[in-house]
């Protein structure tokens, strides 16, 4: 494994959906629960702004890696 979480999840993404398992709509449902569960560890007070910050990530990180704006999100090596 990599110490790099990012890399880890996406080796694990590509591996299930290599051997078959290509129901999108239920890996990412697997990994917003995994993002849920994250969010939940976190002080209560703390998690509707570390829930915003994802979200904000998220859409942001999906606009660079599509194209659709240039980036310098740290997501990608």
């Amino acid at each position: 494994m990599s110490d790099c979480l990012h890399c880890e999840i996406n080796q694990l993404v590509q591996e299930r959906f290599e051997r078959g398992d290509t129901d999108l709509v239920e890996m990412a449902s697997m990994m917003v629960e995994s993002l849920a569960d994250l969010i939940l560890l976190a002080p209560e007070s703390d998690r509707s702004n570390l829930m915003a910050h994802a979200l904000s990530a998220f859409g942001q990180i999906l606009l660079e890696k599509g194209g659709a704006i240039d980036g310098g999100s740290n997501a990608t090596h």
